[in-house]
């Protein structure tokens, strides 16, 4: 899901550099989560800035995937959607290594279901919708949408082939 890119600065003639290693995350802004089953789900010509430790450190707009490649930079960066240069929307998104719960536990499911934008509400320590309480309607509504999309059979059961596929889709 994210990968390092190596940014290497050296002043002419030097035998010394400095390198610094940025983290980056793949985010894909479509009108719903899931497969991208044609273009018209994806958001083209978003307007974004990245901001870190206080900086503007990218800007740009969504091609035809809807893709942002975002760095993050001191494991925190900040996602600011813009319209017609006006901030409307933040996302702070934060580098983890922590590894997932597993896929057989609800939390579990809901870490990868949130990892693969899916809307499983608020609750939880962080607001992120990740504990071990189902919410019925947020956390049914949000299995069913993933079944969907992946072509399962949509009855809000998880069940081994449901399970499979979360843990193939989140890569994790």
């Amino acid at each position: 899901m994210s990968d390092l890119e190596t940014i290497a600065r050296q002043a002419i003639n030097s035998v010394l550099h400095n390198v610094l290693n940025t983290r980056t995350v793949d985010l894909f802004f479509q009108r719903s989560p899931g497969n991208d089953n044609g273009a018209d789900r994806t958001i083209v010509g978003l307007q974004y800035q990245v901001r870190a430790q206080g900086f503007v450190i990218q800007r740009g707009v969504t091609g035809n995937d809807g893709k942002i490649n975002m760095p993050i930079r001191g494991g925190v960066s900040t996602l600011e959607l813009l319209h017609n240069g006006s901030r409307v929307a933040d996302y702070e998104v934060r580098a983890s290594t922590a590894a997932l719960a597993p896929v057989a536990n609800l939390s579990g499911q809901k870490q990868r279901l949130r990892l693969l934008g899916y809307q499983i509400g608020h609750g939880g320590p962080d607001g992120n919708g990740v504990d071990n309480t189902a919410n019925v309607m947020e956390f049914e509504r949000s299995v069913l949408d993933f079944q969907s999309d992946e072509s399962l059979y949509d009855d809000a059961v998880i069940n081994a082939a449901t399970q499979n596929q979360m843990t193939t889709r989140a890569g994790a």
